[in-house]
């Protein structure tokens, strides 16, 4: 909440919806609602990864995503 009581608003980085709740995919980091989402695995009891439908379109993160070898840390990417 803003100082005001409006309440911040984000925007998919997909779709362009406004959105009060976003999910970051862990392949290419973008803030994407949960309409694009297109599929989430939990790797561990507190671990979760997500995938858009974009990067599962792209056939070397899918791979990744399947097999959960391999999970992009979006920061050191950068």
């Amino acid at each position: 909440m803003c100082a005001k009581g409006v309440f911040l608003l984000s925007t998919c980085e997909r779709c362009k919806k406004e959105l009060f709740r976003y999910s970051a995919c862990n392949y290419c980091g973008r803030k994407i609602c949960d309409s694009c989402i297109k599929s989430s695995q939990r790797v561990a009891k507190v671990k979760k990864i997500v995938i858009c439908k974009d990067c599962w379109s792209n056939m070397k993160k899918r791979k990744q995503y399947k097999n959960k070898a391999s999970i992009v840390d979006v920061t050191s990417a950068a």
